[in-house]
């Protein structure tokens, strides 16, 4: 890698101008032509040194709602749940609710009348549902789930969160489903991913700088890959805290560099945990060590190490996905008794 391959990857890293040629602008910038800039940008990928370049977007801004459940039940029940198209992620885990996945759908539809059709489908033992209630640290739950299909999430959304609330146009939501696609290496990208809309250029430049105003794109860009480090185990620990101690737990949660994230989350009798940490160790030791430190900074509450015995589904976020209303369609008869 040479002075001008590192000059690129922070060009990636700042973002795509929003021209019709923006190869261009960045070729420029580092001191090549934009042949030569896109041939430099294939050989960081196969190197390994960048994962491509795409778009990322603000789940908040998008009003896009998650929540984790656990379920009581076994593998092959779970079978209907990984067919949703907004379970991005799922696996088993050693506690008495051994089926754990993550399900996200926009605002327009009612996120826990989808884990009800899924319970009825399912037929597990027990469900619970488990929206995030705050977060003490860490700016979205996916970028700690580890690394492939996630780790490009890491971005900070704080300060979106208290933007002005706008809704997404059908032709935005277009445009995001399309951004989600594999972005053209062209030299007029823009165009490229105008026509697969049928619209033109100047339209298409005119529904990405109004995602942009909204906050709903944050950029389009590259994404190194993470270092080692970044790369180690996750483990998520949870905590019986009464939910009035988490206002003065919170601060010394954020300074752990071993937590990457921290949330509150429902407690049940059956689960009676409120504060949800993913913890990043190398091993068991330094798991426990990280716990024992924890302890001693925030006071000795119970906790549980929910370890992963196995992952069932592990794929992009993917935004205003088609199949979502489709499933629903097709599932939302279950939804007439879910709730009896």
């Amino acid at each position: 890698m040479d002075e001008k391959d590192r000059l690129l990857l922070t060009c990636l890293q700042s973002g795509l101008p929003l021209v019709s040629k923006p190869f261009e602008v960045w070729a420029s910038k580092v001191g090549v032509d934009s042949a030569d800039l896109l041939v430099r940008i294939q050989r960081l990928k196969k190197e390994g040194a960048l994962s491509g370049v795409r778009a990322i977007f603000d789940p908040t801004a998008l009003h896009y709602q998650s929540a984790w459940v656990a379920m009581k039940g076994s593998a092959e029940e779970a079978e209907p749940v990984w067919r949703h198209p907004g379970v991005i992620y799922g696996c088993e885990r050693g506690h008495e609710f051994n089926i754990w996945f993550f399900i996200a759908a926009p605002e327009t539809h009612d996120l826990e009348l989808h884990v009800r059709c899924l319970e009825k489908l399912a037929a597990p033992a027990q469900a619970l549902f488990l929206p995030v209630r705050r977060i003490f640290k860490g700016s979205d739950l996916l970028s700690s789930l580890g690394t492939g299909a996630f780790w490009e999430m890491a971005e900070s959304f704080q300060k979106r969160r208290s933007a002005k609330k706008n809704s997404i146009t059908e032709e935005e939501a277009r445009m995001i489903r399309r951004l989600q696609e594999p972005f053209p290496f062209t030299d007029e990208p823009f165009r490229k991913i105008a026509a697969d809309l049928g619209i033109p250029e100047t339209q298409a430049m005119e529904q990405l700088r109004a995602l942009l105003g909204k906050g709903c794109l944050k950029r389009i860009g590259g994404f190194l890959k993470p270092s080692t480090a970044a790369s180690a185990p996750r483990s998520l620990v949870v905590w019986r805290i009464p939910e009035e101690k988490l206002q003065r737990i919170g601060p010394e949660i954020e300074r752990s560099e071993e937590v990457l994230y921290a949330d509150c989350r429902p407690s049940f009798p059956e689960l009676p945990f409120s504060l949800y940490t993913m913890i990043r160790a190398e091993n068991a030791e330094a798991l426990e060590n990280t716990v024992r430190k924890l302890k001693e900074q925030i006071g000795q509450w119970p906790h549980q190490v929910l370890g992963t015995i196995r992952e069932f589904k592990k794929e992009p976020m993917r935004y205003f996905p088609k199949e979502l209303d489709a499933w629903w369609q097709e599932n939302r008869q279950a939804a007439e008794t879910a709730f009896q």
